[in-house]
């Protein structure tokens, strides 16, 4: 039995119709919703572990701590939320959809994971003072992960979005929860080696 069709399913099955007519888009997009993310998180820590490094070696910690911050709360409401609200792949929902790639699991799709990592690298190395060419270059990098992952089968529209949002604002929340939640954590955890 097929979901109700509402704007995020009528715009996965519209875009998901035009698998295999471009064999070359399709490989580009395999390798954007699988590998791109890399590259993305590659070119943040080469300018992190530079230009912060020279700048101050203790801003690098803070870029990392933002970092794990936004991701820990990010892909930790990510989960909960698909475990309270069970929404599954679109595999499941319809599955004659043409996939071109197949994900660990098909139990949980809204929010896009990777869309919240993708973002949140991002925006938390535009918070630490990354020039606006890398800046750009990472939401570019971002935005096309997101939306491969719609292309390749494995995510709707609305889960972008929804990873998207999610990524945003718990990164841009990032400094006040490292103040008052997980700087606490790290000290404690500190002491376990000291």
């Amino acid at each position: 039995m097929e979901p109700n069709k509402n704007w995020s399913t009528t715009l996965f099955l519209r875009i998901n119709q035009s698998i295999g007519r471009f064999p070359l888009i399709d490989r580009l997009m395999v390798a954007a919703a699988d590998n791109l993310v890399f590259i993305l998180v590659l070119v943040s820590l080469l300018w992190a572990t530079t230009y912060l490094q020279l700048q101050d070696p203790l801003l690098l910690g803070e870029y990392l701590k933002l970092m794990m911050t936004a991701f820990a709360f990010g892909i930790g409401l990510s989960w909960m939320i698909g475990w309270v609200i069970p929404n599954p792949r679109p595999i499941r929902s319809f599955p004659r959809i043409q996939q071109l790639m197949t994900p660990i699991s098909t139990w949980k799709s809204f929010p896009s994971d990777h869309t919240i990592g993708s973002f949140t690298v991002a925006t938390v190395t535009m918070i630490m003072g990354a020039p606006w060419s890398i800046v750009v270059l990472l939401y570019i990098l971002a935005g096309t992960i997101a939306f491969a992952r719609v292309y390749v089968g494995v995510h709707y529209p609305r889960d972008i979005v929804g990873g998207f949002f999610i990524g945003m604002v718990f990164s841009f929340a990032s400094p006040a929860l490292l103040m008052y939640i997980t700087e606490p954590i790290y000290i404690e955890f500190m002491k376990l080696f000291v």
